[in-house]
């Protein structure tokens, strides 16, 4: 990764911080799309991917298996900060990662903890993140 490139991440990753839920944009098998939102664990530091957790067996889980193609919507109105972001998702079943991306407020939605096989993470990779702030816009290529 270039200097410029690892600059650019660490200002999104910045934008970032705090941003707890964003809306994710799924693929319908039938061409459509399905959004919903999410949440990001607004503690974790954007490194250059983007991880969620998920019950194992829903719809999203099974549409990013198809069709792997996603886009992200972060907005802050009273810090006017807006996010887009689109790349590629995958699902990973790796409990040593859920553990280590695991916070207690997790619980409410998933009783079983992140040993459970019923539950996975969504890694999503961009590849455009596009950013809009009072006094800035800009977007990045990653890849």
């Amino acid at each position: 990764m270039s200097k410029k490139a690892s600059n650019s991440l660490k200002q999104i990753a910045k934008l970032m911080r705090d941003l707890d839920f964003c809306m994710l944009t799924t693929h319908t098998r039938r061409g459509g799309v399905h959004v919903r939102p999410m949440s990001n664990n607004g503690e974790v530091e954007f490194d250059g991917d983007v991880w969620f957790f998920s019950a194992a067996d829903s719809r999203k889980v099974r549409e990013i298996e198809a069709t792997p193609n996603v886009h992200l919507s972060y907005v802050d109105v009273e810090r006017w900060r807006f996010i887009s972001m689109t790349g590629k998702a995958r699902i990973v079943r790796d409990v040593e990662k859920k553990q280590e991306l695991w916070l207690q407020d997790l619980q409410q939605w998933f009783d079983d903890g992140p040993e459970s096989d019923a539950i996975v993470l969504i890694k999503v990779k961009p590849t455009v993140v596009s950013y809009w702030t009072r006094n800035d816009a800009g977007e990045l290529r990653i890849g």
